[in-house]
């Protein structure tokens, strides 16, 4: 049986309570186990609001702030870091000045395999946590828990591996950001999703690209090279949700595809796609987030997961939360990690990798084995 280690709440602050940060709070609130200590944000109009009202709830008397310094000089066991990412964005820096303040930090964002970035800072991380007596944890759904953890176990019914299929699908008639919708295309011109100027290319490179190789090397693959495509299709007449109207012919459904290949064959794709309403759903989707893993192989396999509010009864939504099923599984992937980013000491914590999964080779030391031969 389990032992309960700790008797406390862990104090949890949230730098950035947009659409992920302000489920964490949410439902930190209903829990025993964490209490919401403050909130760091940007917008003169959530300065000095109650964090409860901010996110739709009562009072609790804890307030928003814009003073970087008060946030800082908050007593708090963990910060979760859900500002949203774009290119140019202060990301980088924020990590380091939290590092350095001492805080542990849990983010959202795609820094889960740091050997795919530039060697200067992750010894910038490394310098700041040592300095500050900080920790860095990266988590979410994909990168970590879909790419890292499921899909990785799901290799592991296969003694080969030829190539993995990693489809993830959401519907978007509940989000709420009409302009993040229209960074992915959501709205614009079909033929015009994706460029070298695109955030949706920014995206990728700097999510699934990273997942990709990350994935490769912890099975000993050797990848030649990693791409990028997309994939649009117009809506047949205009469609009208709470944040946004799309019009007839423009972008009704999009997706995109990152593709690591081995020669020129590919080995791991990673296809995200995101329609508005069941009007656009893709033929093959069932649910309205909806996960579809196939690994060819010796034998091979598919997995279908699907999210919705309830498999018991048709409800629309998960009570207490207005979040789609996908943004809310999201949240909850970086409340988990709470506890184990805390537990871990200054310093950099890295993903959990299963530690049965196929490799090519299986006398090498990965990552996810390593410490069953020190």
């Amino acid at each position: 049986m389990a032992t309960l280690a700790r008797t406390t709440p862990y104090r949890m602050a949230v730098w950035g309570p947009g659409d992920v940060g302000s489920v964490c709070i949410r439902e930190a609130l209903r829990r025993n186990d964490m209490e919401v200590v403050g909130a760091y944000v940007y917008s003169e109009h959530k300065d000095g609001k109650d964090i409860g009202e901010l996110v739709g709830k009562d009072p609790i008397g804890v307030y928003a702030t814009r003073d970087l310094d008060a946030f800082l000089a908050i007593d708090c066991d963990v910060v979760l870091y859900t500002a949203l990412d774009f290119p140019g964005g202060p990301a980088e820096e924020d990590f380091l000045t939290l590092l350095r303040a001492g805080k542990v930090v849990v983010t959202s964002l795609p820094y889960t395999y740091l050997a795919y970035r530039d060697p200067k800072f992750k010894q910038a991380l490394e310098e700041a946590a040592a300095q500050g007596g900080g920790t860095f944890y990266a988590s979410g759904v994909n990168p970590d828990f879909i790419g890292h953890r499921f899909v990785l176990l799901q290799t592991g019914l296969s003694s080969e591996v030829e190539s993995i299929k990693i489809e993830e699908y959401f519907d978007c008639e509940d989000q709420e950001n009409a302009t993040t919708l229209g960074i992915i295309g959501l709205g614009g011109d079909p033929n015009k999703a994706m460029d070298e100027t695109s955030p949706a290319l920014f995206y990728q490179r700097q999510y699934w690209f990273q997942m990709i190789q990350h994935m490769a090397d912890s099975m000993g693959v050797e990848l030649s090279r990693i791409e990028a495509a997309s994939y649009s299709e117009p809506a047949p007449r205009d469609i009208a949700v709470d944040c946004m109207t799309i019009k007839q012919g423009t972008t009704g459904s999009v997706a995109y595809e990152s593709i690591g290949y081995v020669g020129d064959t590919p080995f791991i794709t990673m296809r995200v796609g995101w329609y508005m309403t069941p009007l656009m759903k893709p033929a093959h989707v069932n649910r309205e987030t909806e996960w579809i893993i196939t690994i060819e192989g010796r034998p091979s396999s598919k997995c279908v997961l699907d999210l919705a509010p309830s498999f018991n009864s048709d409800i629309k939504t998960i009570e207490g939360d207005p979040a789609a099923p996908g943004y809310f599984s999201f949240a909850v992937c970086l409340l988990q990690g709470i506890p184990a980013a805390v537990a871990h000491g200054p310093g950099i914590r890295q993903t959990d990798l299963p530690p049965i999964h196929w490799r090519k080779d299986m006398r090498m030391r990965t990552e996810s084995n390593k410490h069953w031969y020190d």
